[in-house]
């Protein structure tokens, strides 16, 4: 068998794998410099909703409606980063022990159709999404 025409459709094949994981990326819009924020995981109803706040901004809305308008999304072009796995850490963002991360802040209007959540960008487009942001931007902070 002759791998040399193997070898285009494989290296074809991890383009298409590339370009499909990191496509919400091409929508972010950059609003801050890079910095580390200490944050709270948060768990909702709405497995749409952002799950992180900033602990300032949890120690002063954590009991107000206005809470939600400070959270955020965090995603990293890194899979593995983005899924926390790491045990110390999943035990922390369960018993809202803050944890400090390193990236910047983000807005964008639009994902991919993997992340947040493989429906998001399905309730989005049709406005089936139980929330609403401001301008109808999301705040995502990208690790670094």
């Amino acid at each position: 068998m002759n791998l040399k025409f193997l070898f285009p459709v494989f290296l074809l094949g991890i383009l298409s794998f590339s370009k499909s994981e990191n496509e919400r990326f091409q929508y972010y819009k950059a609003i801050s410099k890079t910095q580390d924020i200490d944050v709270i995981y948060l768990t909702w109803e709405d497995t749409n909703l952002p799950n992180f706040v900033k602990v300032s901004d949890y120690k002063k809305y954590a009991d107000k409606a206005e809470l939600f308008e400070h959270c955020f999304y965090v995603d990293s072009k890194d899979p593995e980063k983005r899924k926390f796995k790491i045990p110390v850490t999943t035990d922390k963002l369960i018993k809202k022990i803050p944890l400090k991360i390193k990236g910047k802040f983000f807005k964008t209007k639009q994902f991919d159709n993997t992340f947040p959540t493989p429906l998001f960008e399905d309730y989005r487009k049709t406005g089936d999404l139980k929330f609403k942001t401001e301008n109808d931007e999301f705040l995502v902070f990208v690790l670094d």
